[in-house]
């Protein structure tokens, strides 16, 4: 039985899971069928980073036959979903740790447990050595050769993958949803012309406003490239760099199924967009990804090939994410960072919209 759990009697309950569900998942962890629980207590979050949701830490101290221990746990509460009209994001993390994650070629966190509907995740709380934005050149290769393992594991295989239900699938069944988005993003955008912000000027707003008009020119040449697993999400906020060196990868709430480029585009994009110029060059990245998805599948994309998903990923990727991202953020903030937004974001989709899209 549990003999004690330090929780304020005057105080209700603080976890959405409950005592059953903490010590059934920990049994499993263990595989300590004796284990009891001895005390949870709130515990902060050193490492915690922004996220959808809600995020807590806790600390669980238990004993069992195999002696007496402690485990430090997170537990993630996401809100909404990744889209409307899409599966939820906690249903779809889910889905990874407990359907996917023993076929990954990469370490993820522990599961704990998980309401059915994935309105909460238990899991194990990572301790990495460095924080994202101090990534060293090393840390920067070794992701990348995770991700091309990953992508190499399930090369070719969307048709399984459909099997999963909870997989998102923004070329295929998703692809309106997206698309409906990025037309509403568009239209909100349009009054930070009328108001004068900078870097959303006339002439690309219209150029803009033909994205989605234009959509499935956009996702064409991506559709003809073998399907592999996504994490949707693949950047250093979202791995650990642990005390031994390896890597621990985590936030699968945009798992998906798609052409490999998307993944490697957001790994770049992303980490620009948050640490400005990287200690690795973004051009040295995608020449070590190729090599590596050279060597390990045997596929090989000529640089004519290559600029061309580049530029399609550019643009579905910024008209799947970022133009909603943008129009729900604050005037003042997109003011701040117009440079950045421009360098990293508006300018090379302008130029790949320019060459790809437009009539000659």
């Amino acid at each position: 039985m549990i003999e004690q759990v330090s929780v304020d009697e005057q105080t209700a309950w603080p976890w959405p899971f409950s005592l059953a569900n903490l010590l059934a998942g920990l049994r499993r962890f263990t595989q300590d069928m004796s284990l009891q629980i001895e005390e949870i207590r709130p515990r902060a979050m050193v490492h915690k980073r922004p996220a959808i949701g809600r995020l807590q830490g806790l600390r669980v101290t238990y004993r069992g036959k195999q002696g007496s221990g402690e485990k430090c746990l997170v537990v993630k509460e996401p809100r909404g979903s990744t889209r409307t009209g899409l599966a939820g994001a906690g249903r779809r993390e889910m889905g990874v740790y407990q359907s996917l994650a023993s076929q990954l070629p990469l370490r993820t966190p522990a599961f704990i447990c998980a309401d059915s509907g994935g309105n909460w995740l238990l899991l194990e709380e990572l301790h990495p050595v460095r924080e994202a934005s101090a990534w060293t050149p090393e840390d920067y290769w070794q992701a990348i050769r995770s991700l091309a393992s990953m992508h190499d594991r399930f090369w070719n295989l969307g048709e399984d993958l459909d099997a999963f239900p909870w997989v998102g699938k923004p070329l295929g069944a998703d692809f309106k949803v997206h698309v409906t988005v990025a037309a509403q993003a568009i239209r909100q955008i349009a009054t930070f012309t009328a108001a004068g912000l900078p870097t959303w000027g006339p002439e690309r707003m219209r150029l803009l406003a033909r994205l989605t008009t234009r959509s499935e020119r956009v996702a064409a040449p991506l559709r003809r490239q073998p399907s592999t697993f996504l994490h949707g999400d693949y950047w250093p906020g979202n791995i650990a760099v642990l005390q031994d060196g390896s890597q621990a990868v985590y936030d699968w709430q945009l798992a998906a199924v798609g052409p490999a480029v998307l993944d490697l585009l957001v790994f770049i994009k992303k980490s620009r967009w948050w640490f400005g110029d990287l200690p690795v060059s973004p051009d040295a990245l995608v020449a070590a990804y190729r090599e590596e998805m050279k060597s390990l599948t045997g596929v090989v994309w000529d640089d004519e090939e290559w600029q061309e998903l580049w530029d399609h990923a550019l643009i579905w990727r910024f008209l799947q994410e970022w133009l909603d991202l943008f129009a729900a953020s604050p005037g003042a903030l997109l003011k701040s960072r117009s440079a950045q937004l421009n360098s990293v974001w508006l300018e090379p989709v302008t130029e790949a919209v320019v060459r790809r899209l437009e009539d000659s």
